[in-house]
């Protein structure tokens, strides 16, 4: 495979997921503020901070209101944390590989594209901004469909797979360590690990339905919620399961032992964690760690599986 393509199909999925993640991100949010918000310290930018943007800029030049920053995640076409921003590089990443991909998925990216660039001015009230989230997650879904069931299992798939696993895998981190633990913290005085609603993390995740059913706790203790997001297999937005898709579409790569080896370390070093004995500053620092670990994964597979010659 070209160098190129592989570049392309990689960052296709990449941003495609992103866009998925972000859109659930805002409207678990505010969920999140309508049931809790007594009891948060929590601020709209905080969002920027989670997308790894750094928020401080924009406070200083737009202010730090909801509709400010919906804004600047939803419709700003110049901020590489939008979801519009992703959709326009969804499209362009597929325009460059319309070789290699189905017909039928360049239609719907394209679909995608037009509806985000259309729609996303609309968003000015909280219903019809939750209503877009909703139909964009959707139209994400039905890409992953088609893709699924069209696209031939070559390197380009894989490629493709691996980019998306990867963003999940850093969008789950950056959830658990920015919005929870740095900015949902508790009252100062607490000590030790704080007591938080773990719901609404669940909810960003996709995932309050499956921890209820495997661990039967309405609102859930917290060493459990961690593992589960963390190294819980069975779950798809789990930090393991995201490792495991990674590792196997990586198998099947040309040069591709740099990879599998990062792969391994991280999640080596996330089996041996006691989760339900970590303190908030070790659960935060084990997060930077993983953050770090996802980078060296990008940066391995940069290295080897996307330069291949021209």
């Amino acid at each position: 495979m070209l160098a190129r393509v592989a570049e392309n199909v990689y960052w296709m999925g990449r941003y495609l997921e992103r866009i998925d993640d972000t859109a659930r991100l805002i409207n678990a949010t505010t969920n999140m503020l309508i049931d809790t918000h007594k009891e948060s310290l929590f601020s709209w930018p905080v969002l920027i901070n989670v997308l790894g943007e750094d928020n401080r800029r924009f406070i200083s030049e737009s202010g730090s209101s909801e509709r400010a920053v919906m804004n600047y995640l939803i419709a700003a076409s110049d901020s590489p944390a939008s979801i519009r921003y992703s959709c326009t590089q969804v499209r362009h990443n597929a325009r460059c590989v319309r070789e290699v991909i189905p017909r039928d998925i360049w239609e719907e990216v394209n679909s995608l594209n037009q509806f985000m660039q259309a729609e996303c001015v609309q968003a000015s009230s909280r219903r019809t901004r939750y209503n877009l989230m909703v139909e964009v997650i959707r139209r994400c879904q039905m890409v992953i469909g088609v893709m699924d069931g069209t696209m031939l299992r070559d390197d380009t798939y894989r490629l493709f797979n691996i980019g998306r696993y990867l963003e999940r895998a850093d969008m789950t981190t950056r959830i658990m360590d920015v919005l929870i633990l740095q900015q949902l913290t508790p009252a100062a005085g607490l000590k030790g690990r704080r007591t938080f609603k773990w719901k609404s993390v669940l909810n960003a995740l996709g995932g309050i339905e499956s921890y209820q059913r495997y661990f039967a706790q309405e609102d859930g203790d917290e060493a459990d919620v961690v593992s589960f997001l963390l190294s819980y297999q069975a779950f798809p937005r789990s930090i393991v399961y995201c490792l495991d898709k990674m590792q196997n579409e990586a198998k099947l790569l040309p040069r591709a032992d740099s990879v599998l080896k990062t792969i391994a370390k991280l999640r080596e070093e996330l089996e041996s964690q006691p989760m339900s004995q970590l303190s908030t500053h070790d659960l935060h620092r084990l997060i930077d760690d993983l953050q770090a670990g996802l980078i060296d994964i990008h940066t391995a597979l940069i290295s080897d599986s996307l330069t291949t010659p021209e």
